[in-house]
């Protein structure tokens, strides 16, 4: 089953290092991230993508997100150090899920969505059968 979750984000990042992004902001004044061109008439700017990941530096804000750590670009060896950080990320994420009273996640459009209380309901389910799964 990991090789096929491995096989599906391989699929998911390939074209992410082929792409050409976009960055722009609209009239309100928010930035907005995307891989086709924005409106006619838009001031934009280009971004070259490399197709790698990199963290941001520091901590996230623990009200922002409870988005689960960023996929490797390959696959990850199941060590007990891995398992480790893997718990610790979903014990993170139930926390912010169980505390926060707004929760955003990634839209998968390079920008975020608000969870409802039915997403919420299933991150959690979701946040407890990997723990189950991982975190004996």
């Amino acid at each position: 089953m990991r090789r096929y979750l491995v096989l599906a984000l391989l699929v998911a990042v390939c074209p992410l290092a082929l792409g050409q992004a976009y960055k722009w902001k609209d009239a309100q004044g928010v930035t907005h991230y995307a891989d086709s061109p924005p409106p006619a008439g838009t001031k934009v700017e280009k971004i070259k993508t490399s197709g790698v990941v990199i963290p941001p530096a520091g901590n996230p804000a623990p009200a922002s997100t409870a988005a689960a750590k960023p996929a490797a670009p390959g696959p990850v060896a199941d060590t007990p150090a891995n398992r480790a950080k893997l718990c610790d990320q979903l014990r993170k994420n139930a926390e912010t899920l169980s505390k926060e009273k707004v929760v955003s996640v990634d839209d998968g459009n390079g920008g975020s969505r608000n969870l409802d209380d039915a997403g919420r309901a299933r991150q959690v389910e979701t946040t407890q059968a990997q723990m189950v799964l991982y975190c004996k």
